[in-house]
């Protein structure tokens, strides 16, 4: 990831270091995308949190401190909009609340000096505690309004959604804008109503034939950014962002502008094994799914099995309504696999032709193979006494191998530290090559050669206005006393904005 761009003017003042860094807040106070800034003078307080989760996403909060001495920001007046006016909270509306309300979008910019214009640098909403006002004695009136971003929001689908009917995805890359119905990144994301032109991603080619999605929509784009190495964010220039670059250093932390900096082992992701385990998924075209095998079951002098159908005696369950054809596949390594999803199945015309007896035709009274798409239901009916040689469906299908693995290690470092083992398990491991490897293989070798590596990590401060920092980008370390790193990310950052203080930006690194 890179820094955002600012303008020479802006890059120089924050070199400098030598004018005060401002803040402004702009609220969609009506929901209409008309932003209105609040007095500058009103913002006591700003802190904005960025981090990169262990789950694979990047997030922001923040923490928004107004002054409400003259009653601005109380929820609970209500007056006739006027912004010009510092009156922000309207009229009530029909459910009891005016425009200071739970879900407002706010966007946070910042600057330094008086000259230079404001650089837009987040958006985020109103959390759903709304605007809580505080107040102490006689004179303080404060207002605090937590801020959250579009991905708390898509943590909570799993809240919002029918999750109990998990949509299949089959036959698709993992993302491509260009054909985002058979891109899963976009998929996972409709189901957020966020269209195409609302991500911003780059082209990853391996395919999955086979993908259940069931759980939150941020939780599933997650581990898919885990697992491709991507970086996701809802950030300002798009609602969502997936994008995997490799981009130069975008900064150097030295004596010059760092005032406190702590270098610390990263010890505790030290790993020299990593064991895989996932559902594998596998294609068969044209290949029989079910084949009637119930019994009573009467074996002819050649052993050949045969089915008897009695009209006016016991029904078979297959004459029964509610009967259900489960699919299987056996592939010619002998193991047999359940079918999960199934295409291109047998007509009815095509199964009935099919249907082989000794004696009268059996009728097909009930046959769907469209409902569900790991079964048939089927029903047959036997008008005189018959016996079925042979009933059997054949289609497209994709079969799950569970406990499907993959196993690495290092030895050397097994034979000095002993095993320390990672034990991974994601739905997103793909078969298709990468440079002639499976490219599940190519995730392995590339995540232990990252883990059983010494590698360091450094918390540091500044007071220089570096608003412009963003997780996930490369920097530089290069201070006294040995706490240098040629190339470091940033993981978690936070910018800390008050009043009567001086600006702190805090970084948390660590070193790829």
């Amino acid at each position: 990831m890179k820094f955002y761009t600012v303008e020479d003017r802006l890059s120089e003042a924050i070199h400098e270091g030598r004018t005060k860094v401002r803040v402004r807040a702009a609220f969609d106070f009506t929901g209409t995308g008309e932003y209105v800034a609040i007095p500058e003078t009103d913002i006591l307080e700003l802190t904005v949190t960025s981090l990169k989760e262990k789950t694979g996403g990047t997030i922001t909060q923040g923490t928004l401190i107004l002054d409400n001495t003259t009653g601005s920001y109380c929820p609970r007046f209500f007056d006739a909009y006027r912004p010009a006016y510092n009156k922000y909270n309207g009229l009530k509306q029909a459910d009891g609340l005016g425009n200071l309300r739970p879900d407002r979008m706010v966007q946070l910019s910042y600057t330094t000096g008086n000259d230079i214009p404001f650089v837009k640098r987040f958006l985020l909403y109103v959390d759903d505690n709304g605007f809580q006002q505080t107040a102490t004695g006689y004179t303080g009136r404060v207002c605090t309004v937590a801020l959250v971003d579009l991905a708390e929001r898509l943590k909570q689908t799993d809240k919002q959604k029918d999750w109990t009917s998990p949509e299949i995805i089959v036959h698709s890359r993992i993302c491509d804008k260009e054909f985002p119905d058979s891109s899963i990144v976009h998929r996972i994301a409709a189901r957020a109503d966020l269209t195409s032109d609302d991500v911003d991603c780059s082209t990853v080619t391996e395919y999955l034939p086979y993908v259940k999605l069931t759980r939150s929509v941020w939780a599933e784009l997650s581990d898919l950014a885990t697992v491709y190495n991507a970086h996701l964010e809802t950030a300002l220039e798009k609602p969502l962002v997936f994008v995997n670059t490799e981009d130069e250093i975008q900064y150097v932390f030295d004596n010059s502008n760092v005032n406190h900096i702590r270098m610390h082992d990263l010890r505790d992701q030290y790993r020299n094994t990593l064991r895989l385990r996932w559902t594998r998924y596998r294609e068969f075209s044209g290949i029989e799914l079910w084949r009637y095998t119930d019994p009573p079951v009467i074996y002819t002098g050649t052993l050949t099995p045969t089915y008897p159908f009695v009209a006016e005696g016991e029904n078979r369950d297959i004459e029964k309504a509610g009967y259900e054809a489960r699919y299987t596949v056996q592939p010619n390594d002998g193991k047999t696999l359940s079918v999960v999803y199934a295409e291109n199945v047998d007509t009815q015309g095509i199964f009935t032709a099919n249907i082989i007896t000794s004696g009268p035709a059996l009728r097909v009274t009930a046959y769907d193979v469209t409902t569900l798409r790991d079964r048939a239901s089927i029903r047959l009916e036997a008008a005189t006494d018959t016996v079925l040689l042979r009933a059997a469906i054949k289609g497209d299908a994709i079969a799950g191998e569970t406990s499907f693995s993959h196993y690495i290690d290092d030895p050397a470092e097994v034979a000095i530290n002993g095993t320390v083992a990672e034990n991974i398990t994601t739905p997103y491991l793909s078969e298709t090559l990468r440079d002639g490897i499976p490219y599940y293989q190519t995730y392995a070798a590339r995540l232990l050669s990252k883990l059983k590596r010494a590698r360091k990590g450094f918390f540091l401060k500044t007071n220089r206005g570096i608003f412009h920092a963003r997780v996930g980008a490369p920097v530089r370390i290069n201070m006294a006393d040995g706490l240098i790193s040629e190339r470091s990310e940033i993981v978690q950052m936070e910018l800390r904005y008050k009043m009567k203080e001086a600006f702190v930006a805090s970084f948390f690194l660590e070193e790829e």
